[in-house]
């Protein structure tokens, strides 16, 4: 299983001064919403150049020109580029198109859909590398996870991998992790902790030991 840092800032010196501290413990370097309407492609160019072992998420959510921000995103460096999943179909299959002519991945992201369950049999038909059960950061204080939708996206999935987002930290990851997600996005569980390195090492130590692959 992998861990995605979320790096939900609006500056780039913050995102990586971040970095500095866990990129060993961390999969997936996600340049956040925040930071890309912050710092816009050179946040991504920038920490790719920092980290080229990791992969490097723009989290773009687009929602429309989906082939041509996704194309714009890749060429700025970005290994995967999300796409909201409600977005009109010929918008995330350009997404898919684009990652494949630059040889990444495309994620889609559920946010907003109240059963992502129904609609991820569409989206990995479409050929999304990954699919993100994502509870929105505004619905926190009254909803969570989508623990559930895990195990049955991951039955309804044929192609892609299904990760899980929205609130997690130490507290919960045990209950995340028994629905055997392909990977777990954290966020403020990592960037609000006093004690990031810790709290990173952690997550990391409980993912090992849950063998979840």
């Amino acid at each position: 299983m992998k861990l995605q840092a979320a790096l939900d800032y609006f500056t780039l010196e913050e995102a990586l001064k971040l970095m500095e501290i866990i990129h060993p413990y961390v999969d997936i370097a996600e340049i956040g919403s925040p930071l890309m309407y912050g710092e816009g492609f050179r946040a991504v160019t920038e920490m790719k150049r920092r980290y080229p072992d990791l992969q490097v998420l723009a989290d773009m959510k687009i929602v429309d020109g989906g082939f041509d921000i996704a194309d714009a995103a890749y060429k700025a460096g970005a290994d995967i580029v999300t796409v909201i999943g409600s977005a009109n179909d010929e918008t995330l299959k350009g997404v898919v198109k684009a990652a494949k002519a630059h040889d990444r991945k495309s994620m889609t992201d559920t946010i907003g859909i109240d059963k992502p369950g129904s609609r991820v049999k569409a989206l990995d038909e479409m050929g999304f590398d990954y699919i993100l059960l994502h509870t929105a950061h505004d619905t926190l204080e009254h909803a969570a996870a989508p623990v559930e939708s895990v195990k049955e996206s991951k039955r309804a999935a044929q192609h892609a991998q299904i990760g899980i987002s929205g609130g997690i930290n130490l507290t919960c990851i045990e209950e995340i992790c028994s629905a055997a997600p392909d990977w777990v996005v954290v966020g403020s569980g990592i960037t609000l902790s006093d004690n990031p390195l810790e709290t990173v090492r952690k997550l990391r130590e409980y993912i090992r030991e849950q063998r979840v692959v």
